[in-house]
């Protein structure tokens, strides 16, 4: 028992690299749940703009819009553009 003997500088030394690899997994999750809540967000999005620029364009050709194919093409390029955004974000993070 009298050759195991700790001073302060060496339990600090032997702690040490534990608690940066403690802190490292924690930001591992943060960064994680970060990543998730932004799928998610992204996801959310594209679903209300389908949604929405849909009905507004079913309710133009409903009235006999004559603008109406033309907001479609809009609409089509607009969702095409923030669906490749999702899917790159969905590939990449």
């Amino acid at each position: 028992m009298k050759n195991l003997k700790f001073n302060r500088r060496s339990l600090i030394a032997l702690l040490l690299p534990m608690s940066s690899l403690l802190y490292s997994q924690d930001i591992k999750a943060k960064i994680d749940g970060w990543t998730a809540t932004l799928k998610t967000s992204l996801n959310a999005g594209v679903a209300a703009f389908a949604v929405v620029g849909a009905f507004l364009i079913f309710v133009q050709y409903m009235q006999g819009n004559e603008q109406a194919q033309k907001n479609f093409v809009r609409f089509v390029i607009g969702l095409a553009i923030f669906g490749l955004v999702d899917v790159i974000t969905h590939v990449f993070i």
